[in-house]
């Protein structure tokens, strides 16, 4: 098949390509900051944007699908 023939040339190529990349030694960091951490901090959330797009009755009752898998 064309695909199969096409498939086979580009890995074909992409292999040569590999060839002519230089082995590298392993890289290492100068800097310090390689695994940094944040602080766990919370921010406000606004029920009113979020509630923008779900969907609700006239009471304001969010509405959604029951599970199929449910009785």
């Amino acid at each position: 098949m064309k695909i199969e023939k096409d498939a086979e040339k580009i890995l074909k190529e992409f292999s040569k390509t590999l060839e002519s990349i230089p082995d590298l030694e392993e890289t290492h960091y100068i800097v310090d900051n390689v695994n940094l951490t944040r602080k766990d901090i919370s921010t406000k959330k606004n029920p009113e944007k979020i509630m923008r797009n779900a969907k609700t009755d006239k009471d304001g009752n969010i509405i959604v699908k029951k599970a199929d898998w449910t009785n």
